[in-house]
């Protein structure tokens, strides 16, 4: 085979190269616009400057500190900011997953759950019921005050619920004497 030949079938490998890059080849997908969940609450963890928690008789006042946040009430609690930074946190990036007609308000769980307060400007506060965890065990029903439907949020919202009641719990453990015997 002769140069001439191989330059000509480069020219033609070239050409059809061509002509199916800009006639043939399919055109880039369309960017899908991501479905967004709306979010829960109307404020952001950052304009909370309040949360009041009631679980099983038991009150957690916390307020927000500079960047941080610290128990109010009970006095004398030792509960990691990180961990009401956390929950807040969570709390304010809730997204609905569903909704369901609060028709049969027992079978959500908010007689047992927590009751949570959080203020934000100078505005009413925002009354949160936390019931139980769905079926799969995945979500939280919970629902605001007033509302008529039952939502569910993520279960992160109650893990940091739970975790801050056992170290509030914790903070009230006696302490054991010296002398005494193990397990006795």
């Amino acid at each position: 085979m002769s140069w001439r030949r191989v330059a000509i079938l480069y020219a033609v490998l070239a050409a059809l190269a061509a002509e199916y890059w800009w006639v043939e080849r399919p055109p880039p997908p369309d960017a899908a616009p991501e479905a967004t969940r709306p979010r829960f609450l109307p404020v952001a963890a950052g304009d909370m400057r309040e949360v009041r928690v009631r679980r099983d008789g038991r009150t957690l006042v916390t307020r927000r500190e500079g960047a941080g946040w610290a128990v109010v009430e009970p006095a004398g609690a030792s509960v990691p900011p990180d961990l009401l930074a956390a929950f807040a946190n969570a709390l304010g990036s809730a997204e609905e997953i569903a909704r369901f007609a609060a028709s049969d308000g027992p079978a959500y769980g908010f007689a047992d759950g927590a009751r949570v307060e959080v203020l934000a400007g100078a505005e009413a506060p925002i009354v949160v019921l936390i019931g139980q965890t769905n079926p799969t065990g995945t979500a939280v029903y919970a629902q605001r005050a007033g509302a008529h439907e039952v939502v569910l949020i993520g279960r992160n919202v109650r893990y940091y619920e739970d975790l801050i009641f056992q170290a509030l719990s914790a903070s009230r453990v006696p302490e054991a004497e010296q002398n005494a015997p193990v397990g006795g």
